[in-house]
């Protein structure tokens, strides 16, 4: 875009320039000093990228110096739903750089940035009850700050009956990595660092049978908590377990339970780091499933992948928060505030008496897409990119593939062995020789998450086909051999 070109013109030949050399050592050597330099499960790994857009990754593999065309259809560290480099949100941020307005704030301090992404994010949850109904908290940096922090919320909503000290939680859920996200997933990635707390109830995973209807035991959970419902405080679900080999929660049980905890005052909280923000198609699981929680803990696609940023929005009943809780020190940023502003002109569309003041040097596909939104205009066409990719894997490779699991851009591959069963290890393997072959994808339990950006192109999905199938071939072989 010429305007945008032209600043980064003058910045040829300095220091500034994209292309200034950062290192002397090469990338081998630079790899070779990732045991002193690095703790344990930070180190860079053996693909190094150059740069990207949209799905595509420009990298090469660090031992051999091979270039690699590398298709990210999981980007799961920030999960970047509109790609590598969305041009909006970088210009909105680049906008607000050059310009001299304050880029971090603290807690005292106000900004209008604050208040329009607050009624923006807010105004996706008006359907579910009138405006006000709803409050937003925009100060956690990540996942596992939000769920702490909305678990807190329903916890001093409670205070006022002492009973009230369980909190029902499910198998194969996973809620992050602090101490308090820890406590009420099954699954744990370490060992913790105090025993776990005795009021946390694990109950088993919500499923329903061959014919579509509630299982006995999803059936007896939900009249356990109807029960004994005087006794808990809150209840904490993913509307999909991505690591129960992405699992997305019946319908019908949500609404049920929603029930349970209307009548029984359960405070209950939806984790939606997975799903929020565009991967259904929709803001909030919400409007999904017509189940509207009482606190929506949402991260990472918020900014896709342009700072970091968590959110909670509870309904008013959970808007008290005891100090120090509700504020983290580092989200006075004001760049993933602009992000999330971008994000939402992106998905949503823009106002239109804003959109009618767009740069008339944009491309004009831009422009129209930030006039109606990518949800409206490329979602439907996203998911059948993926449909059709996954039903061409399984007529490829019948006995390695099992039906594949999920909803919208939230999807999984089961592997199996030989014998037919689903295998985590094959599903470990998979994620493994997936990034040598030219895709990126990761293992959730017993099968493969795939989880591409809205923006994902023909050709991108053509190509994670081809990487794909190179991988199959190879994992069928060695399992074949064992």
């Amino acid at each position: 875009m010429p305007a945008g070109q032209a600043v980064v013109a003058r910045l040829e030949g300095t220091c500034l320039d994209p292309a200034w050399p950062r290192l002397a050592a090469g990338r081998q050597e630079q790899f070779d000093s990732n045991a002193i330099l690095f703790s344990g499960g930070s180190a860079p790994r053996d693909v190094w990228a150059e740069s990207g857009l949209g799905a595509t990754i420009d990298a090469s593999v660090v031992a051999t110096g091979s270039p690699l065309a590398l298709i990210d259809l999981c980007s799961m560290t920030a999960n970047t739903i509109l790609g590598i480099n969305d041009p909006w949100v970088k210009l909105k941020q680049t906008a607000y750089l050059l310009s001299s307005r304050p880029h971090y704030l603290t807690a005292r301090i106000g900004n209008d940035l604050t208040y329009r992404v607050a009624r923006r994010i807010l105004g996706c949850f008006d359907r579910f009850g009138e405006p006000g109904d709803f409050v937003v908290n925009l100060r956690q940096c990540n996942g596992s700050d939000a769920v702490e922090l909305a678990l807190h919320a329903a916890w001093k909503a409670a205070s006022s009956t002492p009973g009230r000290t369980r909190l029902a939680t499910f198998r194969g859920s996973y809620h992050g990595e602090n101490l308090t996200a820890n406590w009420v997933s099954e699954h744990q990635p370490g060992t913790l660092l105090a025993d776990k707390p005795d009021n946390v109830v694990f109950f088993p995973t919500p499923r329903v049978d061959e014919a579509g209807e509630l299982t006995d035991d999803t059936l007896a959970t939900l009249a356990a908590l109807d029960q004994a419902g005087d006794g808990y405080f809150a209840i904490i679900v993913e509307p999909i377990q991505w690591r129960n080999s992405v699992h997305v929660i019946p319908f019908e049980f949500l609404r049920r339970l929603r029930d349970v905890c209307t009548r029984r005052s359960i405070c209950l909280i939806f984790d939606e780091m997975q799903n929020a923000f565009g991967y259904t198609g929709t803001i909030s699981f919400a409007e999904n499933c017509g189940v509207c929680p009482d606190i929506s803990a949402i991260s990472k696609a918020l900014t896709s992948g342009h700072g970091s940023l968590a959110i909670i929005v509870a309904r008013r009943a959970f808007r008290e928060i005891e100090g120090p809780f509700g504020a983290k020190s580092n989200s006075g940023n004001m760049l993933p505030l602009v992000a999330v502003d971008a994000v939402l002109d992106r998905l949503l569309g823009m106002d239109p008496a804003e959109a009618e003041a767009l740069p008339d040097w944009l491309p004009p596909a831009l422009a129209a897409q930030l006039r109606t939104g990518l949800l409206a205009a490329e979602y439907e066409h996203a998911v059948a990119l993926i449909d059709d990719m996954l039903a061409e894997l399984r007529r490829r490779f019948p006995s390695l593939i099992g039906a594949p699991r999920g909803l919208g851009l939230v999807r999984g591959l089961v592997m199996l062995e030989a014998d037919g069963q689903p295998s985590a290890r094959l599903a470990a393997l998979v994620a493994k020789v997936c990034l040598l072959h030219g895709v990126y994808v990761r293992q959730a339990d017993t099968a493969v998450l795939l989880k591409p950006c809205l923006v994902l192109s023909r050709t991108e999905a053509d190509a994670a086909l081809a990487a794909l199938s190179r991988t199959f071939e190879e994992v069928l072989s060695l399992r074949d051999k064992d």
